[in-house]
């Protein structure tokens, strides 16, 4: 395990999952009050229809996105648990301390989170060409 101080680390993960649980409650009650201020969407001119459906989709998206981070900060936190936190998933090497400082749900180094990123965009982007 790379040499982190196991409660600081914890504590950082821990406010992560809050940020995340704030950002989703505001998001919940943003699309709740803009969700019940209308009563029928017979008046809204078809380019209001194409904003709120913008709207709808940009919600979807940052909700997948905040699934995501927060599957990473379980990750990460099981890796803390078992001894293996600062260790990448990908290569096996050390992930450097200013990387888990400033990401601290980091489970890869910088050079396999590219190649994991890559990998996905291309796998999204040939399902998406199907």
């Amino acid at each position: 395990m790379a040499d982190v101080d196991r409660d600081t680390t914890e504590a950082a993960l821990e406010q992560r999952l809050e940020e995340l649980r704030r950002t989703r409650t505001a998001m919940r009650r943003e699309s709740d009050g803009g969700a019940s201020g209308e009563v029928a969407h017979l008046d809204n001119h078809p380019a209001d229809e194409g904003t709120e459906t913008h709207e709808r989709e940009l919600e979807v998206t940052t909700g997948i996105f905040l699934d995501e981070e927060e599957r990473r900060i379980g990750e990460a936190r099981r890796a803390l648990a078992d001894g293996t936190y600062g260790t990448c998933i990908g290569c096996g090497a050390q992930i450097p301390s200013a990387r888990l400082a400033a990401v601290p749900e980091a489970v890869r180094c910088l050079d396999c989170q590219r190649h994991f990123e890559g990998l996905h965009s291309q796998h999204h982007s040939l399902r998406s060409e199907s």
